[in-house]
C-alpha cells in the first residue's frame, strides 16, 4: 500500500458521500478508490468483505464518526 495514493484517493470521499457510513467501520480498498463494505461490527464487516470476494487482510478499515458530535473537556479526561 502507497500512503500517498491512499490519501490522495480517499479524499476524493467528501462528506456526502460518507454520510450513509456514520458510525461505522468502512473497509475502503488498499488504493483508495473504492469502498468494499461497512458495518458497526467488525466481525460482520470482515464477513462482509470476504463475501465480496475481497482479502480482509488487504483492505484499509475506518470508522467514520458522526458528523455533529461535539466533545467537551469531559470526554478527553
Amino acid at each position: 500500500m502507497n500512503p500517498e495514493v491512499f490519501r490522495h484517493n480517499r479524499a476524493v470521499f467528501g462528506p456526502a458521500e460518507l454520510s450513509a457510513h456514520q458510525g461505522r467501520w468502512v473497509a475502503f480498498s488498499l488504493d483508495g478508490r473504492r469502498i468494499i463494505a461497512s458495518s458497526q461490527d467488525l466481525e460482520l464487516l470482515d464477513k462482509m468483505i470476504t463475501d465480496a470476494g475481497e482479502d480482509p487482510e488487504r483492505v484499509a478499515l475506518e470508522r467514520i464518526e458522526p458528523y455533529d458530535v461535539s466533545l467537551g473537556a469531559a470526554e478527553f479526561s
